[in-house]
């Protein structure tokens, strides 16, 4: 049996902290397992998840009132296959506040929908608070913190639930998978001509250390749907 259809939404408080990253390996991690994801790339006008899946991509501007309708009307009049959103660090509190104002997890669970967020916790204790305050206003099934190496978390030790890591990506291997034309999901089925061949151990390794983690979140999901069906 499938699993249910579920909207994913990967943000952070802060900028260039590996979201887009995360969410191009979560893309190609759905459709690797068969799903038909479809995504919404809040970051117009520029777009840069949109230049990884042009095909897959809605672009959306949800500082204006016809893209935040957009959004909606595309998510909750649509449903049946996932959804990825990559949500700009800048624009986080306003996609909070559309969501509030359409009551969103409650729309979207009326179509069948789960909601997981991926939250990048930076390392300004800050950012710990924000993720505190966006699982409040979005109430997802299951929100799961992300620790990105290269700039540091401030999330504690010992958090239970899953947690997904981003390893330090530097240099040249960084150049190469920032180029639209690279495909994460082409490398990981086998074709890696196009890295280096002395670059390949570390884009396998943080390959699975991310993929380890987003495997996690479909068992995590279930065992809280059935907890909550329980109480």
């Amino acid at each position: 049996m499938p699993a249910p259809s579920t909207i994913y939404i990967v943000c952070s408080d802060r900028s260039r902290n590996g979201k887009t990253l995360l969410a191009r390996v979560l893309v190609d991690h759905l459709l690797i397992d068969g799903r038909d994801p479809f995504c919404f790339d809040l970051g117009a006008p520029g777009g840069a998840l949109r230049n990884f899946f042009p095909g897959r991509t809605a672009l959306i501007d949800i500082a204006e009132d016809k893209g935040r309708a957009r959004l909606f009307d595309i998510l909750l009049g649509r449903a049946g296959r996932d959804y990825v959103i990559d949500v700009p660090g800048a624009l986080l509190a306003r996609f909070c506040e559309a969501a509030g104002a359409v009551s969103f997890p409650e729309a979207a669970r009326a179509v069948g929908f789960r909601i997981c967020v991926l939250y990048v916790v930076d390392r300004d204790p800050l950012s710990l608070k924000s993720a505190v305050a966006v699982e409040d206003m979005l109430q997802p099934d299951l929100l799961v913190p992300v620790i990105n190496r290269f700039v540091g978390t401030s999330l504690p030790d010992g958090v239970p639930g899953p947690v997904i890591t981003l390893e330090k990506i530097e240099g040249e291997l960084h150049g190469v998978i920032s180029n639209r034309r690279f495909s994460l999901r082409a490398f990981l089925m086998g074709e890696d001509a196009g890295v280096p061949a002395r670059l390949r151990v570390q884009l396998k390794n943080f390959l699975h250390e991310v993929l380890g983690g987003l495997r996690n979140l479909e068992p995590a999901m279930s065992l809280q749907n059935l907890q909550d069906a329980e109480l």
